[in-house]
């Protein structure tokens, strides 16, 4: 059985991916290393990299933040599959605000506990249900002190302008916080939003196993 190596998204937890099941694979996730503010995403990324086996190709798999430290991680190793969910590959698809913040960093202006407060109000928007409240309120609460603006920087600050690997990308027609580049090599999910890991699990789960399985 293979092994697949996954990165949650922002702020949350192995629990993203309880609902993901590919047939001869394992989904091991990846722990969160300790970020800090002099690192950059590469640097992030790097740390994570000791909890791979990297003695041969690697299978990655990650959602929005994950994945762009998935795509960073395969500049560095030798990957098999790169599978990115509600994600970017590199900064050259991201949307406006994010390249604006680039410019005008008002991010810097929010503390950890001010994002933390933005997240849990704003839940609905992000995509997360009713029922899924007490798993996001559970996955926020894990995260140390000063992950989130830390984290927020290193995405904001991605210098990733190319990228390599042999790409599966998955992601939400109706993802509005990472809108997806129709001039990309997508397979969509209709009205998917940004965490349809949680939500559409089952439609992720479809396409996985047919391009990993042939199923």
């Amino acid at each position: 059985m293979e092994i697949i190596y996954a990165i949650p998204g922002l702020g949350t937890t192995k629990e993203l991916f309880q609902n993901i099941s590919i047939q001869n694979y394992e989904i091991k996730v990846l722990n969160w290393p300790e970020p800090k503010k002099e690192y950059t995403l590469k640097d992030y990324a790097t740390k994570f990299i000791e909890q791979i086996d990297v003695s041969s190709p690697v299978n990655l798999m990650g959602v929005s933040f994950g994945g762009m430290l998935c795509s960073e991680i395969a500049e560095q190793i030798q990957t098999k599959k790169v599978i990115l969910i509600s994600s970017c590959r590199d900064n050259s698809e991201f949307p406006l605000l994010l390249k604006t913040l680039r410019i005008f960093p008002v991010h810097k202006l929010f503390s950890d506990k001010m994002i933390r407060s933005l997240a849990r109000s704003k839940r609905r928007l992000i995509g997360f249900k009713r029922s899924f409240d007490r798993l996001f309120f559970e996955m926020i609460n894990q995260m140390p002190e000063n992950y989130f603006p830390i984290c927020i920087n290193y995405i904001v600050q991605w210098d990733r302008k190319t990228s390599n690997g042999n790409f599966i990308r998955i992601h939400g027609t109706a993802d509005w916080l990472l809108p997806y580049k129709k001039s990309s090599n997508f397979h969509l999910i209709p009205q998917g939003s940004h965490i349809m890991i949680v939500s559409r699990p089952n439609d992720i789960n479809k396409i996985l196993n047919k391009e990993l399985n042939g199923l």
